[in-house]
C-alpha cells in the first residue's frame, strides 16, 4: 500500500536526464531519504531506459537512451518512491579494522584537543558508532559515510595536504570517510585499515554500496 509521504521534486536536465531530489521534504528524516534514494539508484540501473543511475546527497539523476519516455520514468520513479518501505532497505554491512593514529592518522591528537577529549576518549566515540554510507564519489570506491557522533564534527583543514595515502580513515564535518587510493585530501586524518576498497577486477569493483552500514573496529599497530 502507498504510503503519504510526500512527492520529492523533479527536473527534466535535457530530453534524456532526469533528477529526483528530495533534499526539500522535511518530514522525512535524512538518512531514511537517503536510503530510499540509494535503493531507487539500485533498482533502476539498467531499468527502464535508464544507462546510468547516480546517487548523490538526498538526490538521484537518471541519465537514460535516446528515446526513452522520461515522463513515462517519472511516473514509475513516483510510485516506486510511495511503494518503499522498510523491508526494501536493507544493505550489506562491513566492520572495518582501524589502526588509530600513527603514521597515516597524523591528525589524531589535533582532533582530541579540538574536541576536548583525549586521544582515547576519541578513539572509542569514533568506533562506536554505527555509520551508514550516503553515496560514492571524488574518486573511484571513495564513500562520504553518515553516522558521525556530533562531538567529532569538525572542519576539513584550511590547507589540503597534496598527499593522503591509500587507506587513511579521516573525518570532516558530518561525515567519515577511508581514501580507497593516494590522493589529494583536506581531511583530518585519524588512522588507517588495509582492507582493499576499490578493484576493478572484482563485481562489484567498489567494496561499499550506499546505504551500506559501517562500524570501525580497533585493532593494535604491528
Amino acid at each position: 500500500m502507498a504510503t503519504a509521504r510526500p512527492d520529492p521534486r523533479f527536473y527534466h536536465i535535457d530530453t534524456h536526464t532526469l533528477v529526483l531530489d528530495c533534499s526539500a521534504i522535511d518530514s522525512i528524516e535524512h538518512q531514511h531519504k537517503q536510503r530510499m534514494v540509494n535503493h531507487l539508484a539500485n533498482t533502476y540501473i539498467n531499468q527502464g531506459g535508464c544507462i546510468d543511475v547516480v546517487s548523490a546527497h538526498q538526490c538521484l539523476t537518471l541519465y537514460c537512451a535516446q528515446g526513452t519516455d522520461v515522463v513515462q520514468l517519472q511516473q514509475q520513479l513516483l510510485t516506486a518512491w510511495h511503494q518503499l518501505d522498510e523491508t526494501t532497505l536493507s544493505h550489506a554491512h562491513h566492520d572495518i579494522p582501524v589502526r588509530y593514529g600513527g603514521e597515516y592518522g597524523i591528525d589524531l591528537e589535533a582532533v582530541a584537543e579540538a574536541s576536548k577529549m583525549s586521544v582515547k576518549e576519541v578513539i572509542e566515540l569514533h568506533s562506536s558508532a554505527l555509520y551508514e554510507v550516503d553515496f560514492l564519489g571524488f574518486q573511484p570506491g571513495f564513500a562520504y559515510i553518515s553516522g558521525l557522533p556530533k562531538a567529532l564534527h569538525l572542519p576539513r583543514l584550511d590547507t589540503p595536504r597534496t598527499e593522503v595515502k591509500k587507506g587513511t580513515v579521516a573525518i570532516a564535518h558530518d561525515k567519515t570517510a577511508i581514501y580507497p587510493a593516494q590522493s589529494p585530501g583536506g581531511w583530518n586524518l585519524i588512522g588507517y585499515t588495509d582492507l582493499c576498497l576499490f578493484d576493478k577486477h572484482n563485481t562489484p569493483p567498489a567494496l561499499f554500496a550506499p546505504g551500506d552500514t559501517i562500524r570501525f573496529v580497533e585493532v593494535n599497530h604491528d
